[in-house]
C-alpha cells in the first residue's frame, strides 16, 4: 500500500512503534508492514525525525513529488546497495545488443497497449470509430521497423533512431485519441512543464506518480534505477525507470479516459495559472486515491493475471533475469 500525504497541516509520526497521523482534528495509526511506500504530495506536511527512521528501518522510501507529480526527491535507507554483481552487469547489459532488444520490446509492448486503448475507445466513441480503427492499424504497421534496432548495440545514433520511431508512433496516438475526446478534454498534443490543457495536466500528474512506483520496484528488484539503456546519458536521473515506464505509460492512459468517460473528472479538477494548467489540491485528494485502487486492480498482461502493481514488479524482476543470464561468462 501506498501511504499518501497531500492534506495542509499533517502530522507524519510514531507511537508504539508505528505510524501516527494526524491533522489536529482526526488521527490514524498504521503498521509500517502495510505500507511499501510514502509520497507526500504537499509542502505544508510534518514528518518527525522518528518517522523518517522507522520508515527507514522497515525498507518503506518516502517520495516527494512536485507539482508535475514527479518525484524530486526521495529519502530511504543509508544501507540499501544493489549487489556488485548484478550492477555490473547492468553496465555491461546496457552497452549489448541484448539491451537494445529489450528496450524494442518496451516499445513494442507500449504499442500494444495504446492499440488496445484506440480500441476501448473506439467501442464507446462510436461516431470516431473509423479514425481510431485506421490510426490503430496504421500503429501495428510500424512493428515491423522495429526489427532492424532491435539488432544493434546502443549508440547515441541509435538511441536518436528509436526515440523518431517512437515519436512517430505517439503522433498518431495522441491525435486519433485526442480527436475522440469530448470536446471540452481535447489537445493539440502532448505539452509538459507547464501542461498547456487540461487533458495534459491530469497526464504529466499521473505518468509522474507511475515514475515513482516503477523506479521502487527497480529496486526491489535488485535493480540499479540509475543505470539505464535508452536513456542513459542523462545524469543523475533514474533513467532505468524511464525505460521501463514504457509499457506501462498506456494504463495512465486507460484510467484517464475511463474516469473522463464515466463522468469521474470535469474541468473543475485543473486550473489555469502561471502559464499553464495545473490540477488543483482539491482534485489531488480525490485522483490519487482513485489512481492508486486503479493500480490494486487486476489485469491479464502478458499471458499472466495480476494486480497491475504486482505487474511492473514482475516486469523488473524478468529484466533483473535477463540480465544475469545475457551478462553470465563461462569459468
Amino acid at each position: 500500500m501506498q501511504l499518501v500525504l497531500h492534506t495542509h497541516g499533517l502530522r507524519l509520526d510514531v507511537a508504539a512503534g508505528i505510524f501516527h497521523l494526524t491533522d489536529g482534528e482526526h488521527e490514524r495509526s498504521i503498521s509500517p508492514e502495510l505500507i511499501d511506500s510514502i509520497s507526500v504530495l504537499s509542502g505544508d506536511c510534518l514528518l518527525t525525525a522518528r518517522a523518517v527512521r522507522l520508515a527507514a528501518a522497515a525498507e518503506v522510501p518516502i517520495y516527494f513529488h512536485d507539482d508535475f507529480g514527479e518525484a524530486d526527491a526521495c529519502l530511504r535507507s543509508a544501507y540499501f546497495e544493489s549487489l556488485a554483481r548484478r550492477r555490473r552487469g547492468q553496465v555491461y547489459f546496457s552497452d549489448s545488443v541484448a539491451g537494445a532488444a529489450w528496450v524494442v520490446a518496451q516499445f513494442l509492448l507500449k504499442t500494444d497497449a495504446q492499440v488496445d486503448n484506440l480500441r476501448y475507445l473506439s467501442n464507446r466513441r462510436k461516431k470516431h470509430s473509423e479514425e481510431l480503427g485506421a490510426a490503430a492499424g496504421a500503429m501495428e504497421k510500424t512493428k515491423e521497423h522495429w526489427e532492424a534496432l532491435a539488432k544493434q548495440k546502443p549508440s547515441p545514433k541509435w538511441a536518436s533512431q528509436v526515440m523518431g520511431h517512437e515519436g512517430a508512433i505517439a503522433r498518431t496516438y495522441w491525435q486519433a485519441l485526442s480527436a475522440a475526446l469530448p470536446a471540452e478534454w481535447q489537445f493539440a498534443g502532448r505539452s509538459r512543464r507547464p501542461a498547456q490543457d487540461p487533458y495534459n495536466a491530469l497526464t504529466n500528474y499521473c505518468y509522474g506518480i507511475l515514475y515513482a512506483r516503477v523506479e521502487r520496484t527497480l529496486f526491489a528488484a535488485g535493480l540499479d534505477p540509475h543505470l539505464g539503456i535508452l536513456h542513459a546519458d542523462e545524469y543523475d536521473r533514474p533513467t532505468l525507470a524511464y525505460d521501463l515506464i514504457e509499457p506501462f505509460r498506456p494504463w495512465v492512459d486507460r484510467f484517464l479516459l475511463q474516469q473522463i468517460l464515466q463522468f469521474k473528472l470535469d474541468l473543475a479538477t485543473v486550473e489555469a495559472r502561471d502559464g499553464g494548467w495545473w490540477i488543483t489540491h482539491a482534485a489531488k485528494k480525490e485522483l490519487v486515491p482513485n489512481f492508486n485502487q486503479y493500480f490494486q486492480g487486476l489485469t491479464l498482461w502478458r499471458g499472466q493475471r495480476a494486480k497491475r502493481e504486482g505487474q511492473i514488479y514482475r516486469h523488473a524482476q524478468d529484466l533483473a533475469r535477463t540480465i544475469d543470464s545475457s551478462t553470465q561468462r563461462p569459468n
